[in-house]
């Protein structure tokens, strides 16, 4: 419980922004993935994935007994978020495809754009 509340301590900034955001345009914060990569053919298929503002992908668990999902990343780098639990994963991933990823109970795949 406290890492949680840590990790949502230290998104405070990022998620005020995406109020304000929100405030200013309308835009949603919890956004399908056509929203931030509307070029993006795939983008417009994939419901089980979403963007949490500009700058995460979440890719959550929807089965039981399910810790390996595939994800598809779009143009761009990619890091996973946790990185810590997954090991030999590679620093920064080019998008543009999809790639499988570890999903154990404790975390949901969580990658962040780098830019």
């Amino acid at each position: 419980m406290r890492r949680y509340y840590e990790i949502r301590i230290g998104m405070h900034d990022y998620i005020k922004s995406l109020y304000e955001e929100a405030s200013i345009n309308g835009s949603p914060l919890i956004r399908p993935m056509f929203y931030e990569f509307p070029e993006d053919a795939k983008c417009w298929e994939i419901s089980d994935q979403y963007m949490f503002g500009p700058k995460y992908l979440v890719a959550p668990i929807l089965h039981y007994n399910e810790f390996e999902r595939e994800v598809y990343l779009p143009a761009g780098r990619w890091k996973l978020a946790h990185r810590d639990v997954y090991d030999r994963c590679e620093d920064v991933i080019e998008g543009g495809k999809t790639v499988s990823v570890k999903a154990p109970l404790e975390y949901i795949p969580v990658f962040e754009i780098v830019k």
